[in-house]
């Protein structure tokens, strides 16, 4: 049964992929104090805070779909991806999005194994040709009781994308 359904996603999104554009690249984010409600101590910049790894997305027509996998180093360090799918909008040379999915995370320490949960991002793209350059913000979304907006894994990002 997970092989037909395999099978079936794989002949329904490879057509689309067909005829949708297509970025790859690669981002950097950052885990701000000032954005997650901490506050903010002079010098303490370090490598806990910082995420980098690959970016690709899929964008048909105002529809934008996006696989972004991060790697934090640190004293616990992890791998993180963030599935999105949203709109996308072209103005002029500048491409704002925003989308929501889930997001997974696989840590390589004392925390649990494998994490789950939802997130949000928002994010504008200057569109150079074939080269894209942005910014984004990802926050996590927490649905108890209706949607609660909280910020504690707020990641603020670039990312350079080379679009086919």
């Amino acid at each position: 049964m997970k092989k037909l359904i395999l099978i079936l996603l794989v002949t329904m999104i490879l057509p689309v992929a067909v005829f949708a554009d297509v970025g790859i690249g690669g981002a950097a984010f950052f885990k701000s104090p000032v954005l997650i409600g901490q506050p903010v101590v002079t010098g303490s910049l370090n490598v806990d805070q910082l995420s980098f790894g690959g970016d690709l997305r899929l964008k048909l027509g105002w529809f934008q779909a996006e696989a972004l996998l991060l790697y934090s180093a640190g004293a616990s360090s992890s791998l993180n991806m963030y599935l999105d799918a949203g709109i996308a909008l072209d103005v002029a040379i500048v491409r704002l999005s925003v989308g929501a999915g889930p997001n997974l995370a696989t840590n390589f320490g004392g925390s649990p194994a494998v994490q789950a949960g939802l997130n949000a991002k928002v994010g504008a793209d200057l569109m150079l040709g074939p080269i894209s350059v942005g910014a984004a913000y990802i926050m996590s979304l927490d649905l108890d009781n209706g949607i609660s907006l909280k910020t504690s894994s707020g990641l603020l990002g670039v990312n350079v994308l080379f679009w086919m």
